[in-house]
């Protein structure tokens, strides 16, 4: 009966010690970087620098860093970390040259105990049986970045005309919202169209702080297939001088029964 007791305490005892001592790996600051409010970088990316600890009692290793899209990574100083090592990457956000306002990516972070996952890989390549008690799990953390873009002068939806139901002969339109979130006026001026579009604005626009004015985008497609066209027009604002608002769309022939199959229908 004593050894019954004996060797169930053993059991529990080596269960109790395995649970604790899995292998940890933890970003300094927590699994969140944050750049917070920041206006758009002129290099097209946001940088920072991480930092991973072995905050455990087993040497470690990162298995994977896997950015996802919209952010990039360099490798790692270390892959192999001992209790109490860390090991630095510095990571990028991309910012695209529209985007604005709240944005939030992910890196994958993978680990596991070092002689387990060395005993893992002898298995593999070479059939090694792996000895008992070892650890051979992978773990799996993420890595957020984010930053809220703040652009002076923004365009809603996007920055260019999407026509999505063209037809042959038929006036079709669409709007560019221009904001103006900066503390001082602003002023449009300059218009140049091509492709046969039409704006509704002319000359000189002045769009006051904290508001917006609405660009519509007129078309009377005179042949089926792909359009595209424009407008260009300057701006009182450093980061913008000039804008370029492209329009695109595909045209398709008119539905009324005058022009399907190119016949005319008695």
């Amino acid at each position: 009966m004593f050894n019954r007791i004996v060797l169930c305490f053993a059991v529990a005892l080596f269960t109790t010690v395995a649970a604790f001592a899995q292998p940890k790996l933890e970003v300094i600051g927590g699994d969140t970087y944050d750049w917070g409010k920041v206006k758009p970088p002129k290099e097209g990316y946001l940088e920072a620098t991480i930092q991973m600890k072995n905050t455990g009692d087993r040497s470690v290793r990162i298995t994977e860093v896997r950015p996802g899209c919209g952010c990039t990574k360099t490798d790692p100083d270390k892959y192999d970390l001992k209790p109490g090592e860390v090991s630095t990457m510095k990571v990028k956000l991309n910012i695209s040259p529209t985007q604005s306002g709240s944005l939030t990516k992910s890196i994958t972070l993978s680990w596991g105990d070092l002689a387990g996952n060395d005993a893992l890989k002898a298995f593999r390549t070479g059939g090694t049986p792996v000895a008992s008690g070892l650890d051979t799990n992978i773990r799996t953390g993420y890595l957020y970045l984010k930053a809220d873009v703040i652009r002076e002068v923004s365009f809603l939806p996007a920055m260019y005309f999407s026509f999505n139901d063209l037809k042959v002969g038929v006036e079709a339109v669409s709007k560019v919202e221009v904001s103006n979130n900066s503390d001082s006026d602003i002023t449009l001026s300059d218009w140049k169209t091509d492709g046969g579009l039409v704006v509704n604005h002319t000359g000189r626009v002045v769009v006051k702080a904290k508001s917006k004015v609405e660009i519509v985008g007129k078309i009377v497609p005179s042949a089926k297939g792909n359009y595209s066209g424009g407008v260009k027009f300057k701006t009182s604002h450093p980061d913008n001088p000039e804008v370029d608002l492209r329009a695109y769309g595909f045209v398709q022939e008119s539905t009324s029964p005058v022009f399907q199959n190119g016949n005319v229908k008695p």
